[in-house]
């Protein structure tokens, strides 16, 4: 998406318009916020409309931080007009290599991300962020890794300490998208929180992730209720709404709403048809998830 169709309308929107107009407000039992990007040909105030037609209070942006702070101030009077909330969006822009948080060598650079998520925080005022470890590294040992992302996450939490901002630190699987990435267990993320000790840094807890990299989703989510803060969704294989893969998500979301958890689940996934129709078809799967009474 360029800076034109972030803060433009386009003649996109004529193609949407009739399906809209008669869309239905759908209510859910958990929060789910859909991501900005499932219809990447519209601009995102219009993205947002679309979500909040069809019940959607709440969405996400990864990508927010590629823009300017005047672009998200228009996201934000979207948000205000619709009554929407905003998830995460990702820090550290080096998250995916190893320069991110293993080695403090980078550490001042990370820093200067978490300083340049507030600014984006203090507009569209959201309530997580999410921090990646990058990726292990050879030449330091894994023990001493796991340090270091501890010391550069109690620097970032004094950083927020002041703000109402949660970083959420995201485990990712290495057998089908990170490879070579450092904190792949909600085990290890659960290590590196506890030793924090913060209550400003927490666990995203993305299931498409987990269900590879671990399974036992449920016992899992169960174990670290306290450290999570945050969850994202993706069935498996395929990364693409519930519904489409081997996980019950209407267990899950189940269990997920007996904990009595208020906050977000973020829609991090494909379509597994495209565009608008692909995008009803999404809206329908997690509607049928959702629904457990």
């Amino acid at each position: 998406m360029n800076r034109r169709q972030f803060v433009q309308a386009s003649a996109a929107l004529a193609s949407v318009a009739c399906a809209t107009e008669t869309s239905t407000s759908e209510e859910y039992n958990l929060r789910y916020a859909p991501r900005i990007g499932f219809l990447n040909d519209l601009p995102v105030p219009r993205q947002l409309e679309i979500y909040a037609e069809h019940g959607f209070r709440a969405f996400e942006y990864n990508g927010l931080p590629r823009h300017s702070l005047q672009e998200a101030e228009q996201v934000r009077r979207k948000m205000d007009e619709l009554g929407m909330e905003m998830g995460v969006f990702v820090v550290n822009s080096g998250g995916w290599k190893g320069d991110a948080l293993v080695d403090t060598a980078f550490h001042e650079g990370f820093l200067k991300d978490v300083h340049k998520a507030l600014e984006y925080h203090g507009i569209m005022r959201n309530g997580w962020s999410t921090v990646t470890s990058g990726l292990a590294v050879s030449n330091i040992p894994l023990d001493r890794q796991t340090k270091n992302v501890i010391e550069g996450l109690k620097r970032a939490a004094d950083i927020v300490s002041k703000t109402d901002l949660v970083l959420v630190l995201e485990p990712l699987n290495v057998l089908v998208n990170h490879a070579g990435y450092f904190v792949v267990t909600s085990e290890h993320a659960a290590e590196i929180i506890d030793a924090v000790g913060s209550p400003q840094v927490k666990i995203l807890f993305d299931i498409y992730h987990q269900q590879i990299s671990e399974g036992n989703l449920i016992d899992n989510i169960e174990k670290h209720w306290e450290r999570i803060a945050y969850f994202q969704v993706g069935d498996v294989p395929g990364r693409k709404e519930p519904g489409t893969g081997e996980i019950n998500y209407r267990n899950v979301f189940k269990a997920i709403h007996a904990k009595g958890y208020t906050g977000l689940l973020g829609m991090e996934h494909g379509l597994s048809q495209p565009g608008k129709s692909g995008l009803e078809k999404c809206f329908r799967e997690y509607k049928q998830a959702d629904t457990w009474t």
